[in-house]
């Protein structure tokens, strides 16, 4: 009887794999019935129970399987000094059971939120929602970036003189980071005309009590499926808070993809009441259009970030400063763990998803008649 259990729990990895592909050959159907129907259910139900508990349950989960693990690898090396022969016994099982427990986790992740990398994306919903399909191949080219990047130089050095400053001269929120997540639907419900199924019942984004931690990981944020969670690290400068609260809250509502999720995050700080949440929208617009911009016309970037004011370049500076403390074989590590994650559920540009974020706001920008 165990025997043909574990043979169906085996059997869930390939028949993920089908169910997968399947999915990614019908996004219309994905977006219609999974994205704003099924799982919007699901996750708002997971959310909900989840959020009965006012600290993170992913975080939790991530403890246990720390301890977990080196209370496993503890009792395998005390094995294997004192009774050889019952260490490799033990190790097929825990081999068995650990391939069990992968199969049944990579399962409920497809079945309760990955689905959504297969769905319609972001561009084409868009352009429906502007009814312009004749230019649903819209081109770009090198002056278009160069305009997107005055552009957001602008706004993000005019947003940057609304915001509070700490005793450095480094931008600094309105509140503390509770006030930041109790305030971020707010941006949500301003863009709801344009983005879609970001409305429902969801609980509160929450933070990473071991948020330090987190930052050797290089990771700012993170959603949680399996408990509808979506986490920020608080350790991070004040800056990036607002976005990065507002990008795991679209990954909640199945935006899975980076660049929409980053998109989304940047349309809904921008259209806040707050002057914080919008400053961090701008700055970062302004960060991945310049990297964009740095790779294509080293020149053009060159010239057009002379423009960026002093205290804007201060909370550049402060937050490149900040980050090099955490670089290290952690960061590299969680980086291609990363790259491997995203390239599985079919992102093949794998990190580098996120600064496709640019074509987003290049086709926005466009269809608004603003470049």
């Amino acid at each position: 009887m165990r025997k043909k259990i574990r043979i169906l729990i085996f059997m869930l990895f390939p028949l993920t794999l089908i169910i997968n592909y399947l999915a990614s050959k019908f996004p219309s159907f994905i977006e219609t019935y999974y994205t704003r129907k099924i799982n919007k259910f699901t996750v708002q139900i997971l959310s909900n129970i989840s959020g009965l508990f006012t600290f993170s349950i992913y975080e939790l989960i991530i403890y246990l399987l720390i301890v977990s693990i080196i209370t496993f690898l503890v009792y395998c090396f005390v094995l294997f000094i004192r009774f050889r022969y019952k260490f490799f016994i033990f190790l097929k099982k825990s081999l068995l059971n650990i391939l069990s427990f992968i199969s049944i986790s990579y399962f409920l992740f497809i079945l309760l939120w990955g689905i959504n990398y297969n769905k319609t994306p972001l561009k084409y919903v868009l352009l429906k929602e502007y009814n312009d399909f004749d230019n649903i191949n819209i081109n770009y080219n090198v002056e278009d970036l160069k305009n997107l990047y005055n552009f957001l130089i602008i706004k993000t050095n005019e947003s940057r003189c609304n915001v509070h400053e700490d005793i450095n001269g480094i931008m600094k929120l309105n509140t503390n980071y509770v006030g930041v997540i109790e305030r971020a639907n707010i941006g949500f419900n301003k863009i709801s005309h344009i983005i879609p199924n970001l409305d429902g019942n969801y609980s509160n984004v929450k933070y990473v009590l071991s948020s330090n931690l987190m930052c050797y990981t290089g990771i700012t944020g993170i959603y949680f499926p399996f408990t509808g969670e979506a986490n920020i690290n608080i350790s991070t400068l004040d800056m990036s808070i607002p976005s990065t609260t507002l990008h795991e809250m679209a990954h909640q509502r199945g935006y899975a993809s980076e660049d929409e999720a980053n998109f989304i995050s940047y349309l809904a700080c921008i259209n806040h009441t707050d002057t914080d949440f919008i400053y961090s929208g701008y700055k970062l617009a302004l960060t991945h259009t310049a990297s964009t911009l740095k790779r294509v016309d080293y020149d053009s970037y060159f010239e057009l970030t002379k423009q960026l004011s002093n205290d804007v370049i201060n909370d550049i500076n402060a937050n490149n400063k900040f980050w090099e403390k955490y670089e290290g074989k952690i960061n590299d590590i969680s980086n291609k763990f990363n790259d491997s994650y995203l390239k599985s559920n079919g992102v093949t540009e794998g990190n580098k998803s996120y600064g496709k974020m640019v074509d987003l706001l290049l086709t926005y920008y466009k269809l608004n008649n603003t470049l």
